[in-house]
């Protein structure tokens, strides 16, 4: 391959990703399941999940590929997209919190606010200072300083303390 080829393709490639930025893709877990994925996250940056379920969420916190959209949720990932999953905040206390707290995903709850996942075992001022209107979901084990449970109040985040 020569360098003219080389650049044609670098050029290819830039163009692409020039035309997918700023196009979000929303898609219910089923709507994941079933799609055609290559082809939409190849015109898409940004991917987002709805109507999500426990069994779908435990299935992506143990990287289960047998369950499509799971699979479907990787492959968009290795493409660089960013991916949100909305869940009902119901499931916010059952969630596998450590494992998903890895993975480089945002959470939102079914009316868009964001879900924030806590897995260290101290919650501090420091940790809730910039936050505001969010869930933020933590492990029952988790100490929560006297400062950051007055903030937690006055910035109107909605704790949830898994069980």
């Amino acid at each position: 391959m020569n360098n003219e080829q080389m650049q044609r393709i670098v050029e290819l490639i830039v163009a692409r990703l020039l035309a997918r930025q700023g196009n979000l893709l929303k898609l219910s877990q089923e709507e994941l399941r079933h799609a055609s994925a290559m082809r939409l996250f190849l015109t898409h940056d940004q991917l987002r999940v709805t109507q999500t379920d426990l069994c779908f969420l435990r299935d992506l916190a143990e990287g289960d590929r047998d369950n499509t959209a799971v699979a479907h949720l990787f492959e968009a990932l290795a493409l660089g997209m960013k991916v949100e999953i909305a869940l009902h905040h119901r499931l916010l206390g059952s969630l596998p919190l450590k494992a998903l707290a890895k993975l480089p995903l945002t959470f939102s709850d079914e009316t868009g606010t964001p879900v924030i996942a806590l897995t260290s075992r101290l919650l501090s001022y420091r940790d809730i200072v910039g936050l505001s209107g969010c869930w933020l979901v933590t492990s029952r084990k988790t100490l929560i300083t006297a400062l950051a449970r007055e903030a937690v109040v006055s910035q109107h985040i909605r704790l949830v303390k898994q069980e």
